[in-house]
């Protein structure tokens, strides 16, 4: 399509190779942290957080997407979603300059000793080029799947998140990713234009034939209800997991 060939053209110029839109050998790095914050530093935090974020989204070319996040019945509960290249681009994040100033200035704003970090491994991450509104809505699903379904559950989920990404104008951002400890829990993290387009995708043939098909494989849901705080990508990330050596990311 042709937006994706400009992306492409124009992230050749700007952006290191890994970020091409070219296959790559090893998949991106997707980090789930939930932080704490302290009492009356809120404000404080999402200036902190958005000012990261831009500067590391817009400044480091492996930086493919920051997001942040409040949890609606306890904002001092923040989430944080990152998505790095490779595990080089990460590392060049973690010497960057903006995430320094971030530790300097956390230490006031955040309860460091209860920072939590989630260790999970990619299955499925897809996004558009996201253009936050006030209508910008994020969602938070964990999912436990029985053991025995744990092929069928990734054979039903992965190919409606691709339709969900590629068929509906209003879904910006789907990501799958299962936790590295225990393959059988799954976490979903979706980005949508509105709550009028998740209402719209869950009205979706594909997303009645994923709640369908998969109704008797899980054992606990919980939907992590969020508000978004800045969200920023490079967009045109497309990467699913395959049977090894065909793991491969694209940039779009």
């Amino acid at each position: 399509m042709q937006a994706g060939v400009s992306l492409s053209l124009f992230l050749a110029l700007s952006c290191s190779a890994i970020a091409q839109a070219q296959e790559v050998s090893v998949p991106p790095v997707f980090n789930i942290f939930e932080l704490v914050i302290k009492p009356d530093k809120n404000s404080a935090y999402d200036s902190l957080a958005k000012k990261n974020i831009t500067a590391s989204v817009t400044g480091e070319p492996g930086t493919l997407a920051m997001y942040s996040a409040n949890k609606k019945t306890n904002p001092s509960v923040a989430y944080v979603f990152e998505i790095y290249a490779d595990n080089e681009a990460y590392n060049q994040h973690l010497n960057s300059t903006s995430y320094k100033e971030f530790l300097r200035h956390s230490a006031d704003i955040l309860e460091t000793s209860q920072k939590r970090k989630l260790d999970v491994v990619p299955q499925f991450l897809a996004d558009k080029n996201i253009v936050q509104s006030d209508l910008t809505i994020n969602n938070f699903v964990i999912v436990d799947v029985k053991s025995e379904f744990s092929a069928a559950f990734r054979h039903v989920v992965l190919p409606e998140m691709a339709q969900s990404i590629k068929l509906e104008e209003g879904v910006l951002a789907m990501y799958a990713v299962i936790d590295k400890a225990n393959p059988h829990r799954w976490y979903f993290y979706e980005i949508y234009a509105s709550e009028a387009a998740y209402q719209a995708h869950r009205l979706t043939p594909h997303f009645k034939e994923y709640i369908q098909k998969s109704a008797e494989m899980t054992t606990y849901k919980e939907a992590i209800a969020i508000k978004p705080g800045k969200l920023m990508n490079k967009g045109g990330l497309k990467y699913e997991i395959e049977s090894a050596p065909e793991n491969k990311a694209v940039k779009n």
